[in-house]
């Protein structure tokens, strides 16, 4: 089983380099790994739900729309037990414990999809099934922060959550490609028939969710072997209560929402709204291009905030996410007008990069305000720097769960927002004027409390 750890101290340069320093990066890359298979299982749901009518599912466009918004509304809800369950269970068991649930969601929609005739409920059982996938966030981010020095903590959570991000993208880019073959022959099941303007051929729907049933098994033995539990930190949820009653804690949610929501939001909502507005683009081969652009742009939003300023790293990534808002809507179709593909799908790419530096920047400001405040009240009180560590460290690792159980729920409201609005208006003009609205909002945040140059927490 894991490895029990009984003194922990990353901030102490000689115990970091001789010791602590390699069992970090041992235990980032084994939450790299398994938060990598969470979005794989988290995402997977969108690229199924978009080929279940070809293949004979009788579901309205708005049904799709409340199907793929179901996973980002559980996950946010998953992340309200995640976020402290791993401190009291031990965080590489948990790594180990959390992996192996994904096989319920894998399995489920694997079952489901091969039988047309299964009624709307069970699709929306097993999407509650995926959501599953999405705690896991809120437990391995707070985890790996603790085992770094607060002067690699942005960079490690940037890798820790832009890698593991990055398991919707594969997702998105392999699903496509596995159900047009039989991969598992005859023990997955029988082929479905899909049939969509005039082409019609075999597909394996269910090779989407048995595709990870291996990898599940294996990344879950290696963190249950290899991962080590760090001093009982009894997060609980009355030290997250206690942390939302600073104000600090709900501007960082208010900015990680801004950027992780729309990550999440926009990977789940993108396939059917590529369908909608341009419906004789086949746009399947590009639907992983955004969420692996917002992946591997996470990390250097986790280094601009170590080294340039977690605000203003911030402040210019909601700007080109409103930006690209705005273009994204000109390029749709209007009154006499086919509208432009390409502008549309390039215009998502920018809001999906700004999204990833927003994530990398935004999140880390979570430790780095509360480690100031407790040191700055340490000096204050003249008591023990090293206890202010602890408390600061208690402080922030809640202060990111509250954020990161918040942020989720915009893997809700954004594909939500496009059903509502195309179902109440005709159009997605109300949904992206909202959306830009907001945008101009975190601006607004993290210039006056994180990067102006007389701000008191200026980081």
């Amino acid at each position: 089983m894991t490895v029990s750890i009984k003194r922990w101290e990353p901030e102490n340069p000689i115990f970091w380099l001789s010791r602590g320093r390699g069992i970090a990066r041992r235990n980032l890359w084994l939450s790299i790994f398994s938060l990598h298979l969470n979005f794989n299982i988290w995402m997977m749901w969108s690229m199924v739900v978009v080929n279940l009518p070809a293949v004979g599912f009788l579901i309205s466009s708005q049904q799709q729309f409340l199907l793929v918004s179901i996973p980002p509304l559980v996950g946010a809800l998953m992340r309200l037990i995640y976020s402290w369950i791993w401190s009291w269970v031990g965080g590489g068991l948990w790594l180990g414990l959390s992996t192996l649930l994904l096989l319920l969601p894998a399995w489920g929609v694997g079952a489901v999809v091969t039988d047309i005739s299964s009624p709307f409920w069970q699709l929306l059982l097993v999407a509650w099934l995926c959501g599953i996938g999405g705690g896991a966030s809120a437990s391995h981010l707070s985890n790996t922060s603790f085992f770094f020095p607060s002067s690699e903590k942005g960079l490690a959570m940037g890798l820790n959550a832009g890698f593991g991000n990055l398991g919707a993208s594969v997702a998105q880019l392999l699903i496509p490609l596995c159900i047009l073959f039989p991969l598992l022959g005859g023990w997955a099941g029988e082929p479905q028939v899909w049939g969509r303007g005039g082409d019609v051929h075999f597909v394996w729907l269910q090779n989407a969710a048995y595709l990870w049933l291996p990898a599940i098994l294996l990344i879950a033995l290696a963190c249950l072997l290899y991962a080590h539990d760090l001093p009982k930190l009894r997060i609980t949820p009355r030290d997250q209560l206690d942390a939302m009653k600073d104000a600090h804690t709900w501007y960082i949610c208010l900015l990680y929402m801004g950027s992780y929501g729309t990550f999440l939001g926009f990977a789940a909502a993108f396939p059917l709204l590529a369908r909608s507005m341009f419906p004789l683009v086949d746009a399947s081969p590009y639907l992983f291009v955004g969420p692996m652009v917002c992946a591997l742009s996470r990390p250097l939003g986790g280094w601009m905030g170590d080294r340039v300023g977690g605000g203003i790293a911030t402040v210019i990534s909601n700007l080109a996410m409103a930006l690209g808002t705005v273009g994204a809507y000109l390029s749709l179709p209007a009154s006499g007008d086919g509208g432009s593909f390409w502008l549309f799908l390039a215009m998502f790419q920018l809001i999906f990069f700004a999204a990833g530096v927003g994530n990398g920047s935004s999140y880390q400001l979570a430790p780095k305000v509360f480690l100031i405040l407790a040191g700055r009240e340490a000096q204050r009180l003249g008591t023990d720097p090293r206890l202010a560590y602890l408390r600061g460290g208690r402080r922030g690792a809640s202060a990111m769960n509250v954020s990161s159980v918040l942020a989720a729920f915009g893997g809700f409201v954004i594909p939500k927002a496009f059903g509502s609005s195309l179902s109440w208006f005709g159009g997605v003009l109300p949904a992206f004027a909202m959306f830009f609205a907001f945008y101009l909002l975190c601006t607004a945040v993290a210039w006056w409390q994180y990067s102006r140059p007389q701000a008191a927490l200026r980081c």
